[in-house]
């Protein structure tokens, strides 16, 4: 069951107190100060903040102005909505309250409807305001998780990956007459390069996503990155008969021909290999991938643009760039 809301009344007129009582008692649990020093103290209790305080203005030795004031100068009240119930109606002193912290203002003598009405208006947007806070603690919380895997990534599964990649080329030379050993080192240490990159590039990626990524773009043959990644990914010889032709302004390409753009390699060399791949997986059997290089004429910007005849399947084409999608892969 959840507990009612917590409302704080604080008038010196015992009258305006037991009538805000009476109308509020039936919804809320209620709470009375009779001048602003009850008021600070029982917002300071350990057994339940108010949720909201009906705040009276002109009160002796201390005014609600003053009680304002205090309540917003500390950290555990600053956030308490504080409504000024007043007899005045000048401007002046509506906009002195807006200014130290209140949220609204009601005016004497009170109206019923109008009371409940800000009552409930103000601590449904503070129970928001508490959801949102709360949310956005929980992504800082993850953040810092991210983070702390992200440290466990790249400093902690470095040391053991260091001697998967060193001792392979030793090993290597001890075995100089074994040619199958040889292969099996060789794929051994390959494999530590690449874990090495996965750790490398983690952080890189998380920057991405967050807007923080700093591009170090150099020009870079990526013709030459082209010719690596369709070996790599290109189906065997037979099992989809499939091709790649490869295209600069319109004219294959030849075994001297180069092609320079501002990339980061180790950027470059995935994206690529993930987009052949895909393109490749999902043409039909004889069909040829298509990889077209232009220069964007009077700009440094270059066009790539990979063609295949695949579909994307009808279930995923309206959300087919979001990040995860794919249709018909386990996991």
């Amino acid at each position: 069951m959840i507990s009612p809301k917590r409302v704080l009344i604080v008038d010196d007129e015992k009258i305006n107190r037991d009538l805000l009582v009476d109308l509020l008692r039936p919804f809320y649990k209620v709470m009375v100060a009779k001048n602003g020093s009850q008021a600070l103290a029982v917002t300071k209790r350990t057994d339940g903040q108010p949720d909201l305080i009906l705040l009276d203005i002109m009160m002796p030795e201390m005014d609600g102005y003053e009680v304002c004031t205090r309540l917003k100068a500390e950290e555990a009240t600053r956030d308490i909505p504080v409504i000024f119930v007043t007899a005045m109606d000048d401007v002046n002193n509506e906009c002195l309250g807006f200014d130290i912290g209140a949220v609204d203002y009601i005016t004497k003598p009170v109206s019923p409807r109008t009371v409940l009405a800000r009552v409930d208006t103000h601590l449904k947007l503070r129970q928001m305001q508490v959801e949102v806070e709360e949310k956005n603690s929980a992504f800082r919380e993850v953040a810092r998780l991210r983070d702390d895997v992200e440290h466990i990534m790249r400093h902690d599964l470095k040391a053991p990956l260091n001697t998967i990649i060193t001792i392979p080329p030793i090993l290597a030379d001890l075995c100089s007459n074994n040619e199958q050993g040889q292969k099996m080192l060789s794929m051994l240490e390959k494999s530590g390069y690449a874990m090495l990159n996965m750790i490398n590039t983690s952080l890189d990626l998380y920057k991405m996503e967050s807007g923080t990524y700093q591009l170090m773009a150099e020009p870079i043959n990526i013709l030459g990155i082209m010719r690596t990644v369709v070996r790599e990914v290109l189906p065997a010889e037979g099992a989809k008969k499939q091709t790649a032709v490869v295209r600069i302004e319109g004219k294959e390409i030849g075994d001297t021909d180069e092609f320079y753009a501002e990339v980061e390699s180790m950027l470059c060399y995935p994206m690529f290999s993930n987009l052949l791949l895909n393109a490749f997986e999902a043409s039909p059997i004889g069909e040829a991938v298509e990889i077209d290089l232009s220069q964007e004429s009077d700009s440094p910007h270059v066009s790539v643009r990979i063609t295949n005849r695949g579909a994307v399947p009808e279930s995923i084409r309206d959300r087919f760039f979001d990040k995860y999608v794919t249709e018909d892969k386990i996991g």
